[in-house]
């Protein structure tokens, strides 16, 4: 049988290690891109839609291309397609914004890492996004 003291020690001894080795405690598991179990939480590789400006309201993430985006819902339950208004991007792909279903009509692009609170003043312009095509 191991003693109390043997098992402090160890205990002390691997924090100690995973300390030098700059490792903290394991982190919480993070929501699932397009929950509600909470506040949106940042995900490498994915790009968050919103429903309102400055990042508000429903959100939804996507990590590939959807050329039809009438099927998406943002976590409040809310249709994506013709209801975002800001977008933020955790990939390290350019990400084209298109206003018509297939890719086509007005759009701008999304580069790597960036956020925009406002779509209006892009030419893809508020709530007319409709596909979403990573490159």
């Amino acid at each position: 049988m191991i003693s109390k003291i043997a098992v402090r020690l160890a205990t002390a001894t691997a924090a100690a290690t995973l300390a030098t080795l700059g490792i903290g405690a394991l982190a919480a598991p993070s929501a699932v891109a397009g929950t509600s179990s909470g506040p949106a939480r940042i995900q490498s590789g994915t790009f968050h839609l919103y429903e309102k400006n400055g990042y508000k309201g429903g959100w939804a993430g996507l990590t590939g291309t959807d050329k039809d985006l009438r099927n998406n819902h943002f976590d409040n339950g809310k249709k994506v397609d013709n209801q975002t208004s800001s977008v933020k991007n955790y990939t390290n792909k350019y990400v084209d914004l298109w206003q018509n279903v297939g890719c086509s009509g007005a759009h701008t692009t999304s580069y790597p890492g960036t956020k925009d609170p406002k779509l209006s003043n892009d030419a893809i312009k508020d709530n007319r996004l409709s596909c979403v095509k990573f490159r």
